[in-house]
């Protein structure tokens, strides 16, 4: 089937206003430039500056790990949850092949010119396996072999670890490789307390693409936590997660460790996250405008760090 026969009524064939906007959204470009924005604000927040070439490779990786499961995704779960993204790759061995290839290998060729340490390149590879881990299908979908696993059907651990794995990279990198400050063991544990709020955003953030995606995970057998649990109570988490972070504004203020401008970041990433999470339902069938306001928040915490 050709990818212009899916078309849906809102991805015509005629060149409209804005759909090159839709199509630069739908192949991951600003999920991989909100990685580079969410390590800017941290390494602001921590007052542990990188090279600017660390926000090169942040893009670089976090693109190359979304093409790639885009392009996995294509011809299953999101055929349904995704028609014009799936139709995108589908017709194209570049975004499928030749973008991944390049991005991973300009990736690799900017860190071999940074010249991370060991514990940084450890936490690099870490960081891309799990990456990709769950878009490998072990001994294949057509094997017959009684030994073949398929990590994707340990859905209901994606959204966590996801979440877990942004925050962690997000804190570590500014601590490792960014400027020395003096307090070394007070950014340590200012850096823990960020990674967590971090992680709470993150996990609401994945939590609702989860509902977005969730007929068509239940027809692909992929028991995510939004499948388990059903949108209505993915809802109430995802409530219960922004104003955990909202909260942690207020809990940190004043204490030892709590990094300089922690309320305005706390407060500018849960107000952000609040408005994509009332603004979902309504954007629910907009591939592009659903993506862009789960990930907005990470772009808005640049605002309170740059000219606060």
């Amino acid at each position: 089937m050709s990818a212009d026969s899916e078309r849906t009524p809102d991805h015509p064939q005629s060149k409209l206003p804005g759909f090159t906007v839709s199509d630069i959204i739908l192949i991951q470009i600003p999920m991989a430039v909100s990685a580079a924005a969410l390590l800017f604000a941290s390494a602001r927040l921590l007052e542990r500056p990188l090279d600017a070439a660390w926000y090169v490779a942040a893009f670089l990786g976090t693109w190359c790990v979304y093409l790639h499961d885009s392009a996995a995704s294509c011809d299953a779960e999101d055929r349904i949850s995704q028609p014009r993204r799936a139709a995108m790759f589908r017709s194209s061995r570049l975004l499928r092949t030749g973008l991944p290839l390049l991005t991973a290998v300009l990736g690799i060729g900017v860190l071999i010119w940074l010249q991370p340490g060991r514990i940084t390149n450890t936490l690099l590879l870490s960081v891309t396996l799990l990456g990709l881990l769950h878009a490998i299908p072990f001994g294949g979908s057509n094997s017959g072999s009684r030994f073949r696993f398929d990590f994707k059907r340990l859905a209901v651990i994606k959204s966590p670890l996801v979440s877990i794995t942004w925050a962690v990279a997000a804190v570590s990198l500014p601590l490792l490789e960014g400027e020395r400050g003096s307090g070394v063991a007070t950014e340590w544990i200012g850096g823990g307390r960020l990674a967590g709020l971090l992680t709470l955003l993150l996990l609401a953030d994945s939590l609702l693409l989860d509902v977005r995606d969730l007929e068509a995970d239940r027809a692909f057998g992929l028991r995510t936590i939004a499948v388990r649990a059903g949108s209505r109570r993915v809802h109430l988490i995802v409530a219960a997660l922004i104003t955990a972070s909202v909260a942690m504004a207020f809990l940190g203020t004043g204490r030892d460790g709590s990094p300089p401008n922690w309320v305005h970041f706390c407060l500018t990433a849960g107000i952000g996250l609040g408005l994509g999470w009332a603004c979902c339902t309504w954007l629910c069938r907009r591939e592009a405008a659903i993506s862009l306001s789960m990930m907005g928040w990470r772009f808005l915490l640049l605002l309170p760090l740059t000219f606060g």
